[in-house]
C-alpha cells in the first residue's frame, strides 16, 4: 500500500508540473489528456503589473506573420481597442466613433464576448472589425505553442457562434509573444498585429497625457493601442475624452481611418506590385571589332535605299481625241516619187 501511495503522490506532483510549467513537459499528451484545464484562468493580473511600454519587436524575425505599422500610398492610420467588450467602455466608445464616422478594430477577449453579446454584435453591425485577443487573456510568452492555439481556437469557436466570423487576426495580450508560439499562430494561418503607438492609456492617465502620448506621434501607417474595457480597478475615463480630440487631428491632417483587415489587405496588395515582373530592356548590338594594326580600313557598306512606300497607281487618264481639220494639198494627191540624185524641192533636168 505505500508503494501505491508514492505512486499516487508522484502522479499528482507530475500533473502539477504539467499544469504550471508546460514547457517542461510539452507532449501531445497534454493536449488531449488536459486540454482547456490546462490553460490559465486570468490569472496573470493587470495590464500594469505585466507589461511594459515597449513590447518585444518580432517584425524582423518574422516580418510575414507580424505587423507593426505599414506604409500607406495615402496618409492613413489604424486605431485599435484592446480587452473589450463590456457594457461600461465599449458601447461609449462606439458612440464616439459613430458620431465621427470613423471605423476601427476591437480585439475581443472570448470570455468577455460570451458575456456581452450584444455589444459584440454591435461592433460588426457598425462597420468595425474584431480580432482574437485570447479566450482567457493570458501571458502567452508563458504558455506552450497548442496551448497558445488551443486558447485562440477556443475564442474562433466564441466569434463564430456570435457574429458568424472568425478573425483571422492576433494580438497577445501584453504585447506578449515568444518565437515558438509566432512559429506557431503563423502556421495556423493567424496575422500577429501590434501597435506603433501606445497610448498608455491602461495606466488610468487622464485625457491631457492621452494626447500627449498620440498625437505628437502621430505619422502615416501608424497603429495606435487603446483599450475598451480594463480589469476592476483600471479607468478608461481619459480615453473617452482624449478619443475625441483625436480623431478630429487626424481628421484636420487629412488621415483616412483603415481596420485591420483593410491595412493587411493594402499591405497584400503592395507585395504583389512589388513582385510583378518587369520586362528587361534589349540590349543594343554590339559594334564590330575595330580593324587592327596594318588591316586596311573597312569599306563603308553601300547604303540600300529605301523604297518609298507602295500606293497604288493612279489610273490612266486617255488622251483626248484629235479635232478633225483641213486636208492640206500634199496629203490630198500624191506627186510622182523625185528621181534620183534630185533633192525635194528642185526641178528635175529637162531630157
Amino acid at each position: 500500500m505505500r508503494n501505491i501511495g508514492y505512486i499516487a503522490i508522484g502522479a499528482l506532483v507530475a500533473l502539477a508540473v504539467m499544469v504550471a510549467r508546460p514547457r517542461t513537459l510539452d507532449t501531445i499528451l497534454q493536449s488531449r489528456v488536459l486540454g482547456e484545464a490546462a490553460l490559465p484562468r486570468f490569472a496573470d493580473g493587470t495590464e500594469k503589473q505585466n507589461r511594459t511600454p515597449e513590447p518585444q519587436d518580432l517584425v524582423k524575425l518574422f516580418p510575414d506573420v507580424v505587423v507593426r505599422q505599414w506604409t500607406p500610398d495615402t496618409p492613413a492610420v489604424a486605431i485599435t481597442f484592446d480587452d473589450g467588450p463590456d457594457n461600461t467602455y465599449t458601447p461609449k466608445i462606439l458612440d464616439i466613433l459613430a458620431r465621427h464616422g470613423v471605423r476601427a478594430t476591437f480585439f475581443l477577449i472570448g470570455q468577455a464576448a460570451e458575456k456581452h453579446p450584444e455589444v459584440v454584435a454591435r461592433i460588426v453591425n457598425e462597420g468595425h472589425a474584431i480580432g482574437n485577443h485570447t479566450y482567457f487573456h493570458s501571458n502567452m510568452s508563458r504558455m506552450a505553442p497548442w496551448q497558445v492555439l488551443l486558447d485562440l481556437r477556443k475564442a474562433q469557436g466564441v466569434f463564430k457562434r456570435l457574429v458568424g466570423q472568425a478573425p483571422a487576426v492576433v494580438r497577445p495580450p501584453y504585447g506578449a509573444l515568444d518565437p515558438p508560439a509566432v512559429e506557431a499562430v503563423g502556421r495556423e494561418g493567424f496575422k500577429v498585429v501590434l501597435w506603433t503607438i501606445d497610448s498608455l492609456d491602461w495606466w488610468g492617465l487622464p485625457k491631457e497625457q492621452i494626447i500627449k502620448n498620440v498625437v505628437p506621434a502621430l505619422k502615416s501607417g501608424a497603429i495606435v493601442l487603446h483599450h475598451s474595457s480594463g480589469g476592476p480597478e483600471e479607468d478608461l475615463t481619459g480615453t473617452l475624452e482624449a478619443l475625441p480630440e483625436i480623431v478630429r487631428t487626424l481628421k484636420d491632417q487629412g488621415y483616412r481611418f483603415l481596420t485591420v483587415p483593410e491595412v493587411l489587405d493594402e499591405i497584400a496588395r503592395q507585395g504583389k506590385a512589388l513582385k510583378r515582373p518587369v520586362s528587361a530592356p534589349v540590349p543594343a548590338p554590339a559594334a564590330p571589332p575595330g580593324p587592327g594594326p596594318g588591316s586596311p580600313a573597312p569599306r563603308s557598306p553601300t547604303p540600300t535605299p529605301t523604297p518609298a512606300p507602295s500606293s497604288p497607281a493612279p489610273a490612266p487618264v486617255p488622251a483626248p481625241a484629235p479635232t478633225p481639220g483641213p486636208t492640206p494639198p500634199e496629203a490630198a494627191a500624191p506627186g510622182p516619187a523625185p528621181s534620183p540624185g534630185v533633192s525635194p524641192g528642185q526641178a528635175p533636168p529637162i531630157a
